[in-house]
C-alpha cells in the first residue's frame, strides 16, 4: 500500500514564537541594523531567513581585512552605502616613507578600521594620526617609532601590542589615560621611554588585566601600578635598580624574571604584589624573584596569605642559600592544594663551601601540599646533595597522590639519580637528553 505524503502544517502568527519585526522595516534601518553585525552572524541570519536570503547580498558590503605594502588602495573603499573594514595591515618598503599611509588612516578610519597593524622593516616614524583612529580596538606596532607629537584619541583600545618601538613615558600615559577600556598591554624592548641617567618606564592604569613587560638592557626602573591585573609576565635586565610592583588583588597568573641584582634590594618590592595576590592559580620565579622575596620576608616564620587556588607552582632557587631554601618552604605552606611543581636549581658554588648542614624533614612533613594533593613534580638541574635529595626522598615515599616525576640532572650523576628513585619503583619509565642533559620520566598507577 503506497504511503500517502505528509501535509505541511501551516503556521499562522499567532503559533510562531513571537512577532515578525523585520519584515515591515524598510531599506535604511535594515542597512543600519546589518552594518553592526559580525559577518558570521549576517551569513547565519541569510540561511535562515528568506527575506534576509534576499536582502543582505545587496546591504552587506564590507571587507574584512587588508594588507597594503603602497600607500594607496587598490579599490577605492566606497563611501555610500559605507564599506566596512575591520583590519589593516601595512608593511611598507624600506623605500616608502611612512608618513606617505596617513591619508589610508584618515579614509580608514572612516569605515570602521577597528584592527590596525604597523610592521616597518627599519625604525622610522609613524604618521601621527596613528593613534587617533577612534574606532581602534586593536593595535599592533612593530619595529618602528611613535612621533612625539602625535594625536592621542583611541577610546575604543582595546588591545595595544609595542614591539620593538621608540615611544616616550608621556606618549604612554597618554595612552593610558586615553584607553579607558585597555585591557591588554604587551611591551617588549621598547626604547625612549625615560630620558636622562635614570631612565625607567611607569605602567599605571585601572583597566589592564594582561600586562606582558619585557625592557631593554638601558632601563633602570620598572614601576607596575595596574589594580586589575588578571594575568602579568614581567622581566627585569641587569641595570634594573628599582622594581615596584603594586599589589593586584584579582590576579590569577603571575610570571616574574628578575635579572642580575644590585647589591642594595631595598629598591626591589615584589612582596605586596604576593601578599595580595590570594586568587593566584598559577605562579612562576625565574632567575633573583625568590632571592629578593626571601629578602623582603626575612625574620616571618610563616607568610601572612595562604593562596587556596594555587595550583602550578614553578621556582627558580638556590639551594646554597638558606634565605631562600626556607622561603621556599614558607611557601609551599601557603599552597595547600598545589598540583603541579616545578623547580630548577643554579648554586653558588661560594655559598655551598659555607652553608651549615641543615635538616629540612620536619619542616617538609608539615607541608601537606606535597603529601596530600602534589600530582606532578619537575626537578631540573638535580643533585644528590642534602636539601635536594631530601625533598626528592620525601616526596617518592610520602606522596600520596603523586603520578608523574621529571628529573633533569648530569651524566656523572647519573648513578647517584637513580639509586634515590629506585626508592619507588614506577610501571613507567623513560629516560632521554630533554633540557640539554639527561632527563628521567617516571609514571606512577
Amino acid at each position: 500500500m503506497a504511503r500517502r505524503p505528509r501535509k505541511r502544517r501551516r503556521r499562522d502568527a499567532a503559533a510562531a514564537e513571537g512577532p515578525d519585526c523585520f519584515s515591515r522595516l524598510n531599506e535604511d534601518l535594515l542597512r543600519s541594523i546589518l552594518s553592526n553585525l559580525p559577518t558570521r552572524s549576517a551569513a547565519t541570519l541569510a540561511a535562515v531567513s528568506r527575506h534576509f536570503r534576499r536582502e543582505i547580498p545587496a546591504l552587506l558590503d564590507r571587507v574584512d581585512s587588508l594588507t597594503l605594502h603602497e600607500p594607496h588602495f587598490q579599490d577605492p573603499l566606497r563611501a555610500t552605502p559605507p564599506v566596512l573594514l575591520r583590519r589593516l595591515a601595512l608593511a611598507p618598503h624600506r623605500a616608502i616613507p611612512p608618513s606617505t599611509f596617513r591619508p589610508i588612516l584618515d579614509d580608514a578610519a572612516l569605515h570602521g578600521l577597528s584592527e590596525l597593524a604597523f610592521r616597518l622593516t627599519r625604525r622610522a616614524r609613524l604618521p601621527k594620526n596613528v593613534l587617533s583612529v577612534k574606532s581602534l580596538a586593536v593595535l599592533d606596532l612593530d619595529n618602528c617609532a611613535v612621533a612625539p607629537w602625535s594625536n592621542v584619541a583611541c577610546p575604543c583600545l582595546r588591545t595595544l601590542r609595542l614591539n620593538r618601538v621608540a615611544i616616550l613615558q608621556e606618549l604612554i600615559n597618554k595612552i593610558l589615560a586615553s584607553a579607558s577600556c585597555l585591557e591588554t598591554l604587551e611591551m617588549v624592548y621598547c626604547t625612549g621611554l625615560g630620558t636622562g641617567r635614570s631612565a625607567g618606564c611607569t605602567v599605571e592604569s585601572s583597566s589592564v588585566r594582561n600586562l606582558v613587560f619585557r625592557p631593554t638592557r638601558k632601563l633602570e626602573q620598572i614601576i607596575i601600578r595596574a589594580s586589575a591585573l588578571r594575568t602579568v609576565t614581567l622581566y627585569t635586565r641587569s641595570r634594573v635598580k628599582r622594581l615596584e610592583l603594586a599589589p593586584a588583588p584579582k590576579v590569577r597568573k603571575a610570571y616574574l624574571h628578575i635579572a642580575k641584582l644590585p647589591a642594595k634590594l631595598e629598591a626591589f618590592r615584589v612582596r605586596p604584589f604576593l601578599d595580595a595576590g590570594v586568587k593566584l592559580e598559577c605562579l612562576t620565579l625565574r632567575g633573583n624573584s625568590v632571592k629578593v622575596l626571601s629578602s623582603e620576608f626575612k625574620g616571618i616564620p610563616k607568610l601572612t596569605v595562604m593562596f587556596q587556588d594555587l595550583r602550578i607552582l614553578s621556582v627558580s632557587l638556590n639551594p646554597s642559600s638558606i634565605e631562600e631554601t626556607y622561603f621556599l618552604l614558607k611557601l609551599l605552606e601557603s599552597c595547600p592544594h598545589l598540583e603541579n611543581f616545578s623547580l630548577s636549581v643554579h648554586e653558588d658554588m661560594e655559598q655551598a663551601n659555607n652553608m651549615p648542614s641543615t635538616d629540612h624533614k620536619e619542616r617538609l612533613s608539615s607541608i601537606s601540599c606535597l603529601t596530600t594533593s602534589l600530582v606532578q613534580f619537575k626537578f631540573r638541574g638535580f643533585k644528590p646533595q642534602e636539601f635536594q635529595k631530601e625533598l626528592m626522598v620525601f616526596l617518592l615515599t610520602r606522596g600520596k597522590k603523586l603520578k608523574k616525576v621529571g628529573v633533569e640532572f648530569e651524566k656523572s650523576q647519573a648513578d647517584a639519580v637513580r639509586k634515590i628513585l629506585s626508592i619507588k619503583r614506577a610501571p613507567t619509565e623513560r629516560a632521554s637528553t630533554k633540557y640539554g642533559n639527561h632527563y628521567m620520566e617516571l609514571e606512577y598507577s
